[in-house]
């Protein structure tokens, strides 16, 4: 079991919805929080609550997707805590569009935010990670796993997280650095949370949520504690990812199917 008492666990996104559920769990266990987000208002908020509750918090502003920001958050948390014990990936922006309707700065933003933020963020922390034999973590989807329809972009950046995610488990293993990947299903959202069209609005999330924050932070907590290379959150999830690695066309079959019909997720057609 990894203990995390007294380790320096940095949270990308950490100012709200999952990244702050998993910082409340993460403080009760005794870890030293490094919350980051773009919106310091919130981030002060969400950093204010955490400290209420009696734990050890620091937060930073900076936006992940912007290589000279990561530098700056990572180097703050060195300056502070002199180690980085925890890297957990968490920051990303989700999408709903046909990609032929897409704008090129609603593809660009969920790059920079979904994928670069995360190669952005680990190339800078890896040499104290190094030190401190510590931990990667990448919370991906269960959009990993295939392509669905109304989400290219933001597929195709989950899809390439899992891969980088097993390249540097393969490279980084031999200097005892865990990395490991969370393919998460379909979550409840904060009520405020606001997705892009693809003319880059903010609408409402259209996904049914099939399990709380808090439930998902648990388990992630767990598959920490137990230093897991992969974790499936939902039935949905685990379906996928098995009927996907047997034979991919039943899954394209179901969600064409899915289409048709207007069934869950694909009530709306884009």
């Amino acid at each position: 079991m990894y203990d995390l008492k007294d380790k320096v666990v940095l949270i990308s996104g950490g100012s709200r919805g999952l990244g702050l559920a998993l910082a409340n769990l993460l403080g009760a266990e005794g870890a030293k929080l490094v919350i980051t987000a773009r919106g310091k208002k919130r981030l002060e908020e969400s950093r204010k609550i955490l400290e209420s509750k009696g734990y050890d918090v620091f937060s930073v502003v900076g936006d992940v997707g912007v290589w000279k920001d990561s530098q700056k958050i990572v180097q703050s948390v060195a300056d502070r805590f002199k180690r980085i014990d925890v890297l957990i990936n968490n920051a990303g922006v989700s999408m709903r569009g046909n990609f032929r309707d897409l704008s090129l700065d609603v593809c660009r933003r969920i790059i920079d935010t979904n994928l670069f933020g995360s190669i952005f963020l680990t190339h800078a922390a890896v040499d104290h990670l190094t030190e401190s034999k510590g931990q990667i973590l990448f919370i991906s989807s269960i959009a990993g796993i295939c392509g669905f329809p109304g989400g290219s972009i933001y597929c195709a950046t989950k899809g390439a997280l899992k891969n980088f995610c097993e390249s540097l488990r393969l490279e980084l293993g031999p200097k005892q650095i865990h990395v490991g990947i969370v393919l998460l299903g379909h979550t409840a959202h904060d009520p405020e949370k606001r997705i892009l069209d693809a003319g880059g609005s903010l609408i409402l999330p259209d996904r049914p949520q099939t399990h709380s924050q808090e439930k998902a932070a648990g388990l992630i907590l767990k598959m920490i504690h137990k230093q897991k290379k992969q974790l499936v959150t939902t039935p949905l999830g685990r379906f996928c990812y098995v009927s996907y690695r047997i034979s991919p066309w039943i899954v394209e079959k179901v969600v064409k199917w899915a289409q048709r019909k207007k069934i869950g997720m694909f009530k709306k057609c884009y």
